[in-house]
């Protein structure tokens, strides 16, 4: 480069430059003008209509123009690979009544970028560059021209395929609304219902994510199996039977014609497990995907329903519709049949016309129902989990749609007691004591009868009034029982902190302690939904609820 050369491109970069958006890349041939043919080092061949056509052999093939005489107007010299070099006419209209000898050859085609600059379609010679949609020309002000490209990074806003069209075009769901963009150099690559990257104009898609994204899925194995899970038999057989035991005995289902549960409602008290089971779930997915060298994370979407709420109407439902296209995907690939988690299901299918839902509701819930319909053909399990079934729409929840309903309640004094002794684990204890007598210790005071929440006032059989006692038994939850734990350990740990070194564990009033810290706790809340429950079977009786201000020892 040349110093008035080096001098030029300083000066038109020294200035900001423009930035325009590539959306289309074309090649084509330029205009054979007298200006292009007589340009020293225009590749050129002679035309089959020139009387110099096959005139002379050494003049076959490619030549290159080397330049032009002053006194010969319309003329240029050409020069071919032979050695042999000649005049020709270049069709200038004033000389040689515009007669034209040569043509540009394909060598000399040039390509241009269709891109958008200032919000209008623009096109600009990037010849010298490598170009594709969703680049970035970097532009001198003046005169407009490219002096550099930066290439396409996948930093844009989200837009769902609703329909790949004919040629480099697609139809997408950006933002609530339907538009047309450009596919750039995805084009032929787009699925239905694929996740896709859109430039900052909204114009050309930059990246694409398809059916395979890592949205909704989990990374890595949670190490929760169905033994992990204390009690709730009936719902880890039902698990169990959706998930493993058709791949385990195919020939037995196939017997008896038992067809596979499409949906499965799993509802009950916070805390009581329903994390644990979608963990469980999990597990035997991986299990089973890394038996057929399958990927795990595809065939586990776990959706929590806040997430699915956008503040455009539409996105929800092109997001719901992404979620299912992806399981449909992961089946047809696989023959693994996924589960879709949805947890907190009633923040997105609640009842709809009932004062419950919101306006956005009206169209999430018809979205959902629409997939779900086909769900046998997409071979996905859906697995709703919720606290608050009363609260999500029947036409969702009806059979056909959800075939088993779960209900995951408290655990019992057994499962309690269960519970504790896996939390126990690698937890040092005193030595005047064991693991199991721990354990009986804290179920013996979990469900003890002295720990009063709610004074329930009734009347019996016989006109007389009677008190029930609503007590922390009645709101226990396994995830009551690690809070325990921690605060035993607190306890034992404090202890332990006056001595040089610490040498004993966890005793049985450390875990008395952290019952009771539990139990003051409980007053801080209002256990409305669990109080309706313990008063299902009498509500009709109840002559006054008192909640205690002091708890009881």
């Amino acid at each position: 480069m040349t110093t008035n050369q080096t001098d030029t491109v300083r000066e038109k970069t020294m200035y900001p430059l423009g930035l325009a958006t590539v959306v289309r890349v074309l090649s084509r041939r330029p205009v054979p003008s007298p200006e292009k043919l007589g340009r020293k080092g225009t590749l050129v061949k002679i035309k089959k209509d020139s009387k110099y056509f096959g005139l002379h052999p050494e003049a076959a093939g490619v030549g290159e123009v080397i330049g032009s005489k002053e006194e010969e107007v319309g003329w240029a010299y050409v020069q071919f690979p032979t050695g042999y070099k000649n005049r020709y006419r270049i069709g200038l209209p004033l000389a040689q009544d515009g007669t034209c000898d040569l043509e540009l050859t394909e060598e000399e085609t040039e390509k241009f970028a269709m891109a958008i600059y200032g919000g209008q379609f623009m096109e600009f010679c990037v010849i010298g560059f490598a170009v594709e949609p969703g680049d970035m020309l970097k532009l001198s002000r003046d005169p407009l021209s490219v002096v550099d490209v930066e290439k396409g990074v996948a930093s844009g806003s989200i837009a769902f395929v609703a329909q790949a069209l004919d040629g480099d075009m697609a139809l997408v769901d950006f933002q609530g609304n339907r538009k047309t963009v450009f596919a750039g150099k995805f084009a032929g690559k787009l699925e239905p219902s694929g996740k896709v990257v859109l430039d900052a104009s909204g114009t050309v898609i930059i990246g694409n994510f398809g059916l395979e994204d890592d949205s909704f899925s989990v990374d890595q194995a949670t190490q929760v199996s169905w033994d992990d899970i204390c009690g709730q038999e009936e719902a880890k057989n039902r698990f169990m039977d959706a998930l493993e035991k058709p791949i385990r005995y195919p020939e037995h289902y196939q017997f008896f014609g038992k067809k596979q549960p499409s949906g499965v409602l799993l509802y009950g008290p916070p805390g009581c497990s329903k994390t644990m089971f979608g963990k469980a779930i999990f597990s035997s997915i991986t299990a089973t995907c890394a038996a057929k060298g399958a990927k795990a994370s595809q065939g586990f979407i776990l959706v929590s329903g806040p997430e699915i709420l956008d503040k455009y109407v539409g996105v929800p439902e092109a997001t719901i519709r992404h979620i299912f296209a992806r399981a449909r995907k992961f089946f047809e690939k696989t023959g693994i049949r996924p589960v879709i988690f949805l947890d907190e299901a009633e923040s997105i299918l609640a009842k709809r016309d009932s004062g419950i839902s919101s306006d956005v509701l009206r169209t999430i819930v018809p979205a959902f129902l629409a997939e779900m319909q086909g769900v046998r053909q997409s071979g996905a399990i859906v697995i709703l989990a919720t606290n608050k079934p009363e609260s999500l729409d029947y036409a969702a929840i009806r059979e056909g749609r959800i075939d088993v309903k779960l209900r995951i309640g408290r655990p019992d004094r057994k499962a309690a007691r269960e519970i504790f002794l896996k939390n126990m684990k690698n937890v040092p204890i005193s030595e005047t004591t064991t693991s199991d007598k721990l354990a009986d210790t804290f179920a013996e005071e979990l469900f003890s009868e002295k720990r009063v929440i709610y004074e329930i006032q009734r009347e019996g059989a016989a006109g007389e009034n009677t008190t029930v006692h609503f007590t922390l038994a009645d709101i226990v939850s396994g995830a009551m029982v690690p809070v325990v734990v921690e605060e035993a350990k607190r306890l034992a740990l404090e202890r332990e902190l006056s001595k040089p070194q610490a040498t004993e564990g966890v005793r049985p009033e450390d875990v008395v302690s952290g019952v009771e810290s539990i139990y003051r706790q409980s007053f801080a809340s209002d256990h409305n939904e669990a109080l309706r429950d313990f008063t299902h079977d009498f509500v009709d009786s109840i002559r006054g609820v008192k909640k205690l201000t002091q708890a009881q020892l």
